[in-house]
């Protein structure tokens, strides 16, 4: 899979094209960013993966008021609300080819995120999250990250190892582990392929494609998901190609987005982009080699210019 092949959406999204343009463009707010339960409190993160989807369908993006409600959340000092609000505003804005008004740099360079279980928010599905979008922060800005930092997050990502090869506490999840050797990767480490592999593999399932870890039925579309982009990062087909791809068709609303499992459930915004997003990778879309969603859609930068890994 060439790095520098755009990326296109596979043939199996036809049949959802419309609906999904169409539920994506009913929840852009008037205020210019998008919301998925289309009330006018657009968030970074709504409107990233509304502006993702859109993108990898072949659809126009470009709009000055989201670019201008995306600019908007930052401060004057360069801050934004969370690490996560920088990343997904960040990637909505270079979507929107545009770029945030202030420099980001002393905001991400301020401290390291810490990684606890005790400290996980509920709503996450990966105990890594905060880590890999400020890590992701510094790939996106082309922010050389220090040396020591580099050995200290290696250290702590790798002591959530498990002799499964996967990441996570106290046992691995595929979501984990995704994160986890992608972070790593970003931290141009590759240590861990071997046994990251290993454990993905243990997660393949002839019927939904992934599993969230071995021996958990059912699964939900962030397991797929999480599955494809760490099969595509280890440079590996999955096995169940066609029960991805089916599962993820299962997925879709008639309403047009995509919900988390096959029993039903109110789309989002965010499944919808993750369901998407897997499909194009499923179908020789373009990935990014050390990057977390959003990166599929464009090129790699020449080397000269990745100086995270130099």
């Amino acid at each position: 899979m060439s790095p520098d092949t755009t990326c296109r959406v596979p043939p199996l999204t036809a049949p959802f094209h419309s609906h999904t343009v169409q539920y994506v463009r009913e929840r852009r707010c008037p205020s210019g960013g998008y919301c998925f339960y289309r009330l006018d409190e657009p968030n970074a993160g709504d409107t990233f993966y509304a502006l993702q989807v859109l993108s990898l369908l072949g659809q126009e993006v470009r709009d000055e008021e989201t670019a201008a409600f995306l600019q908007g959340l930052q401060e004057r000092d360069g801050s934004f609300p969370s690490h996560a609000a920088a990343f997904f505003a960040g990637r909505a804005l270079q979507l929107l080819g545009a770029s945030p008004r202030h420099e980001i740099t002393p905001f991400i360079t301020r401290s390291i995120p810490r990684i606890s279980p005790e400290t996980r928010v509920i709503e996450t599905l990966s105990l890594f999250e905060p880590l890999h979008a400020w890590l992701s922060l510094f790939f996106l800005y082309g922010v050389p990250l220090p040396d020591e930092w580099r050995d200290q997050i290696t250290t702590a990502i790798l002591g959530f190892q498990v002799k499964s090869g996967g990441f996570g506490s106290p046992n691995a999840t595929l979501q984990d582990t995704w994160r986890a050797a992608e972070s790593l990767a970003m931290l141009c480490s590759q240590d861990t392929n071997a046994g990251a592999l290993s454990f993905l593999r243990s997660c393949e399932d002839p019927e939904y494609g992934y599993i969230g870890r071995p021996g958990s039925r059912p699964a939900y579309l962030e397991d797929v998901h999480a599955g494809v982009r760490l099969s595509a990062l280890l440079g590996t087909a999955p096995r169940y190609a066609g029960a991805c791809r089916e599962f993820i068709g299962r997925c879709a609303h008639q309403r047009g987005g995509f919900t988390r499992s096959v029993f039903g459930g109110a789309p989002t915004l965010e499944f919808t982009a993750l369901a998407v997003e897997a499909l194009a990778i499923l179908g020789g879309g373009a990935l990014l080699p050390v990057a977390p969603i959003g990166f599929i859609h464009g090129k790699v930068q020449p080397e000269s210019k990745r100086e995270n890994c130099s």
